[in-house]
């Protein structure tokens, strides 16, 4: 059973796995989710596209190195304001 905090990502072959939201993020109109593959520990982001109603978005790859740029700091400070050294999460996720 999913909690309040994580979804369910569909990949190109089907596969679905669980992901943890860590954060919700608005910048230039459009609203993003940062989410951390619960298997793997891998960090990713798409940018959301709210639906009819909160049970109805949807999510589009991010194209731009743009984005990927603002999101990378906006983690950077997320894991900063958390007191998360990014190093100390790589070396678990390959241990």
């Amino acid at each position: 059973m999913l909690q309040d905090n994580q979804m369910i990502v569909t990949d190109q072959d089907g596969n679905e796995s669980v992901c943890e939201i860590l954060f919700t993020h608005e910048h230039e109109g459009k609203n993003y989710v940062v989410f951390e593959f619960v298997d793997t520990h891998e960090v990713s982001a798409a940018r959301y596209i709210p639906g009819e109603t909160d049970d109805e978005g949807s999510f589009e790859d991010i194209e731009t190195d743009e984005e990927w740029d603002m999101l990378d700091k906006v983690l950077q400070s997320y894991y900063d304001d958390n007191e998360i050294d990014l190093d100390e999460e790589e070396e678990e996720t390959e241990a």
